[in-house]
């Protein structure tokens, strides 16, 4: 009898990863409705640490808060990853899929959304000579690092070396996406400040 498909729970992953990645790999399980949550709640998170930490490990200009360039910070790493690692577990006949990577990856997130929130927290009770709010969150993002690492190994079936190779691999290709990212970007730019010269030119002829 073909087994049900049931949602995995997030926090399942953070503690069994070699559990929840071989489940969302080979079993369907996981929610793609949970990851929109936890990519929200971590896009918020990033606002809430960024405005919210303790002045004195604070060096941000609160006023200087720019929603769409927070969203864009999140979002576009975590994106441009799940692209990169799929792209590279073709090439490097991966199991993977883009649906799997895309739900284990924003699972991998809840630690690091744990850590900044209580490094905030932390922050606003502590010294300057007290940075224990930092080692927090440092500790949540190798956490998150470490889940994430041994689920693309059980996800695409890799070995240790071959998947180390596979992460330098997808943040090279990382950085390649970003650079034509920018450089079509900066030509969009310019080709835009070129159409509106050549139409107020003959706005400007014809008026």
């Amino acid at each position: 009898m073909k087994e049900k498909k049931t949602a995995t729970n997030p926090f399942y992953t953070i503690l069994h990863p070699f559990n929840c990645s071989y489940d969302i790999r080979f079993k369907g399980k996981g929610n793609v409705w949970f990851t929109i949550i936890i990519l929200t709640v971590f896009f918020l998170t990033s606002i809430f640490q960024r405005q919210n930490t303790g002045y004195i490990f604070n060096y941000n200009k609160l006023s200087d808060l720019n929603v769409f360039l927070q969203f864009i910070g999140v979002m576009l790493p975590f994106v441009l990853f799940v692209i990169s690692n799929w792209v590279v577990g073709i090439l490097m006949n991966g199991t993977g899929r883009f649906r799997d990577i895309w739900i284990y990856g924003a699972y991998c997130c809840i630690p690091f959304i744990m850590g900044n929130i209580l490094s905030v927290l932390l922050s606003n009770v502590l010294v300057r000579e007290e940075p224990f709010g930092g080692y927090v969150q440092v500790f949540g993002a190798a956490w998150s690092l470490v889940v994430l690492f041994i689920g693309l190994m059980i996800m695409h079936e890799y070995g240790f070396t071959q998947n180390v190779f596979s992460c330098i691999c997808t943040l090279f290709v990382m950085f390649i996406l970003l650079f034509l990212i920018m450089l079509v970007g900066n030509l969009a730019t310019d080709l835009y400040g070129f159409v509106m010269t050549v139409v107020k030119e003959i706005t400007f002829r014809m008026s």
